[in-house]
């Protein structure tokens, strides 16, 4: 448990980075994480929760999830956001409900 890895890249025009928001960067962790969930239940997992940290406001270019735990109903999932300079802009971690 805790080696499949879901890497995503985002990307944004010049402009559009240095205007980038706490919300862009939660929707996109949101994505990964049940990008990641879905992916491993091998069918739609519902998000049941989630848990955000920012830690800086830099646009994030580059965004991984990683399953933490599976058990028979539940996935846990792992995600954070890096800048282009590789300092991490927030973490994000998740339960997903598999549907049986």
């Amino acid at each position: 448990m805790g080696d499949a890895r879901c890497r995503l890249r985002a990307h944004h025009a010049v402009d559009w980075a240095q205007e980038v928001s706490s919300a862009d960067v939660s929707a996109q962790l949101i994505e990964a994480l049940k990008a990641c969930a879905n992916d491993d239940a091998v069918a739609p997992a519902p998000l049941v929760s989630v848990t955000m940290e920012f830690l800086s406001d830099a646009p994030a270019a580059d965004i991984s999830a990683g399953i933490v735990r599976k058990t028979r109903t539940l996935v846990f999932v792992s995600a954070e956001a890096i800048a282009s300079d590789g300092a991490r802009v927030a973490t994000a971690s998740s339960v997903h409900r598999v549907k049986s």
